[in-house]
């Protein structure tokens, strides 16, 4: 059984939270936690928070909230761009190999 990772960003609207951005992480659930253990957020969401990151599991078409941070737009900003580098380098960069980003 195997199970895709995703982080889905949303933002509140009157009518609910609405999804404006997805990034699929991969099948790695090692690599989904580091990637969302480094957001920048608060873990315990009020009624005040705007945005919010969410890591989804789906196994078998089923999505599952895993974790959910709120954040603020600066916040999100850095969000991702640690996503998009983190995911640069699982796919891109070999192993052993340093880079300055």
């Amino acid at each position: 059984m195997n199970s895709n990772f995703d982080i889905l960003i949303s933002f509140r609207t009157p009518s609910g939270f609405k999804v404006c951005a997805q990034y699929f992480l991969g099948r790695d659930p090692e690599l989904a936690e580091t990637v969302f253990a480094g957001l920048s957020g608060k873990d315990d969401i009020s009624d005040n928070a705007v945005l919010h990151l969410d890591l989804v599991e789906t196994r078998d078409e089923l999505p599952v909230k895993v974790k959910t941070i709120g954040c603020r737009l600066s916040e999100l900003c850095a969000n991702c761009q640690h996503i998009t580098r983190e995911l640069f380098r699982a796919n891109a960069i070999s192993a052993g190999e340093d880079h300055p980003f």
